[in-house]
C-alpha cells in the first residue's frame, strides 16, 4: 500500500524481515522497537514535509464509496461486512435515483409535450418507470419520497 511505503524506510523494513529470526524471548521487544521506529520516522517525515496523503486528483472528485467499501471488507467482522454491503446497496440506490432523475429531466427538455398525459394515458415518468424492475421501482419511490 502506498501509505505503508511512504511512512517507512529500508532500515525499518529490514528489521521486520529479521524479526522471525530473532530469539523468541526478544521478539516482543523488537516488535515494540520497530513500531517506535515507524512512529518516529512518520513524525519526522510529517514535520519536514507537510503534505496530504491523497493526491490532488483524488481531492477534486467525490470518493468512490463502492470501492471504499470493498477495500474495507477484508479487515471487517461478518457483521461489519453486512453493514458495508447495506451501505453499498444504499449508494447504488442513490446513484440509480440520480440517473433516473437526470434521464427524466433530459427527456422532458427534449420532449416537453411528453411530460403531460398523452392520449393513451402514459406520461414520461410512467414510461421510464415501466423500464424498472419491481425492486428498482421501490427504491425510486423511496428516494422520491425523501426529496
Amino acid at each position: 500500500m502506498a501509505f505503508d511505503a511512504l511512512y517507512t524506510n529500508n532500515q525499518i523494513q529490514k528489521l521486520k524481515v529479521l524479526l522471525p529470526y530473532i530469539d523468541p524471548s526478544m521478539q516482543k521487544n523488537m516488535a515494540i522497537y520497530i513500531k517506535y521506529m515507524e512512529l518516529k520516522y512518520t513524525m519526522d517525515l510529517c514535520k519536514k514535509h507537510p503534505f496530504h496523503i491523497c493526491s490532488a486528483e483524488q481531492e477534486s472528485k467525490t470518493p468512490d464509496m463502492k470501492k471504499l467499501c470493498c477495500e474495507l471488507k477484508p479487515y471487517c467482522t461478518e457483521s461489519e461486512v453486512k453493514q458495508l454491503e447495506q451501505m453499498e446497496s444504499m449508494f447504488q440506490m442513490m446513484e440509480m435515483y440520480q440517473e433516473m432523475s437526470q434521464t427524466m429531466s433530459t427527456m422532458q427538455e427534449m420532449f416537453p409535450d411528453m411530460g403531460n398525459e398523452n392520449t393513451d394515458g402514459s406520461s414520461m415518468e410512467s414510461i421510464l418507470m415501466g423500464m424498472l424492475s419491481p425492486e428498482q421501482k421501490a427504491m425510486f419511490d423511496a428516494f422520491s419520497s425523501q426529496t
